[in-house]
């Protein structure tokens, strides 16, 4: 709600009726009461109107200019009162219908103050501020083409008017129209430059629509005409962390969680920033702030699990992701961190039963599919592990892990031609992988096909030169070759 405009036009009218108050040695209770309100002091000014009232009593000008007092003091009643007097008394007052459509829009009444805003466009169809504040009731509505009209109508009588670029943008982005609501805030931004707002408002909406490198621009430029804006820094740091500038995303965050120590979205962020750069210390220590904010968020607990784990501390992450567990059953990276957790601190047992879990609440998760598969495969229940490993594949062929493993526990049951064409695929997706050329090898030798053996373990060394079970197996050259690698 803005009443922009109005007291002007409210002015020029008392002006023209107390042209000679102009000229007073004293300024009068009304000369006084619009002082205050220019001013801002708008208890002073409505208490001055009141005395002013007293003096002039039934003057629809200082009714109209009292009730708008009362708005901005947020005294609603008073307000609605004096403007429906002002305008009982003056039915052709479009600034007075104006501002009791503000009052009517304050109190929760669009439908009432659009009829107000109607009537002052009737008496005055240039109305500037009227046909704004319907644009605005229109958007508040959801009337998104009478919204349009309206803004664009507004824009007609006040082309430099950066307000009404400026909600004529957020209507539009609110209705899902990005492109043009990136043109009006364009708009308001060459009219009012280097607009800490403005350019703020920009990066949301960059940022919203995944135009990052545009949103790190924006930001950059906001940031630069007000840098303790703490919303401001964590907008630039969440679009740089996206175009994979992770230190400089860090400072940004940094910045953000100095400004505002509250903030758990600049310590999330920051904790995403410096994991992403490898500095999953720091990681850990901005996962922590941002705990001390939210104890119970499970994303910010499963990254801090996974910080710990790549800090080589698996112990120590378990108890932050069995939380995470608890806090969201349904985030399922984090039901499989724990059971990775668990392998890693040496707990098989408890491992298995987590990937159990991870594959009765996710059954169509292929990840969790081939986790269960290598705990099965590792404790030695061949034909569980391979069930799951097909299952995975049946959700995501594009496993080559899966594809080699299946291939490793087919070749232990003699199927050297089911085991040869999950090897083929594997070294296909991963072309780089001297283990499947290696395992492809052994599968072709079983089949008694040796010049195609060599030509694998040839290809295995040649993608790795280290690769030894390869070169066991070419140095053999004779139907011996057992060797395997998993």
């Amino acid at each position: 709600m803005r009443l922009r405009g109005v007291a002007l036009a409210v002015m020029l009218v008392m002006i023209g009726c107390l042209a000679g108050a102009l000229w007073a040695d004293e300024p009068t209770m009304l000369d006084r009461g619009v002082a205050a309100y220019e001013n801002g002091d708008f208890a002073v000014a409505k208490e001055l109107f009141g005395k002013a009232l007293v003096e002039g009593p039934g003057n629809p000008v200082i009714m109209c200019w009292l009730g708008s007092a009362a708005l901005q003091a947020n005294d609603l009643a008073d307000a609605e009162k004096y403007l429906k007097q002002a305008i009982a008394k003056q039915p052709k007052y479009p600034e007075a219908h104006n501002n009791l459509g503000n009052v009517y829009l304050a109190q929760g009444k669009p439908d009432h103050a659009k009829a107000e805003y109607e009537k002052a466009l009737q008496q005055r169809p240039n109305y500037a501020d009227a046909r704004y504040n319907l644009a605005n009731v229109y958007a508040r509505l959801k009337q998104w083409d009478k919204a349009f009209n309206e803004f664009s109508r507004t824009l007609e009588l006040s082309p430099q008017d950066v307000d009404v670029h400026i909600s004529f943008g957020q209507a539009l982005w609110q209705a899902e129209r990005h492109d043009k609501a990136a043109r009006e805030y364009e708009a308001a931004n060459e009219l009012r430059p280097n607009s800490a707002e403005i350019l703020g408002a920009m990066g949301v909406l960059y940022l919203t629509t995944g135009n990052n490198a545009s949103a790190a621009k924006a930001y950059q430029q906001a940031v630069a005409a007000d840098a303790e804006n703490a919303e401001t820094q964590l907008g630039l740091g969440v679009a740089l962390y996206n175009l994979g500038k992770y230190a400089d995303a860090a400072a940004a965050l940094s910045a953000a969680s100095a400004l505002d120590t509250k903030s758990f979205a600049a310590q999330y962020n920051l904790g995403l920033a410096h994991a992403a750069a490898s500095d999953m210390a720091a990681a850990e220590q901005a996962y922590r702030a941002a705990l001390d904010m939210r104890p119970n968020d499970a994303r910010c607990l499963n990254n801090l699990g996974w910080a710990l784990q790549q800090l080589g501390r698996p112990s120590d992450a378990i108890e932050p992701l069995e939380q995470a567990v608890r806090a969201d059953p349904k985030l399922e990276m984090a039901s499989m961190n724990l059971a990775l957790a668990y392998e890693k601190a040496g707990a098989k047992g408890a491992a298995q039963k987590q990937w159990e879990a991870a594959v009765a609440a996710f059954p169509k998760s292929a990840e969790a599919r081939f986790g269960l598969a290598g705990s099965y495969h590792s404790a030695g229940e061949k034909d569980k592990a391979l069930h799951e490993y097909l299952s995975a594949l049946s959700i995501d062929e594009n496993n080559a892990e899966a594809h080699n493993n299946a291939g490793l526990i087919y070749l232990e049951q003699d199927k050297y031609i089911e085991a040869a064409a999950h090897f083929r695929i594997a070294l296909k997706q991963k072309p780089s992988s001297a283990n499947a050329a290696n395992n492809l090898g052994v599968a072709l030798e079983r089949q008694g096909k040796i010049d195609e053996a060599k030509k694998m373990y040839n290809s295995a060394l040649e993608l790795n030169e280290t690769c030894e079970p390869a070169r066991k197996n070419l140095e053999r050259l004779a139907p011996a070759a057992e060797n395997a690698t998993g």
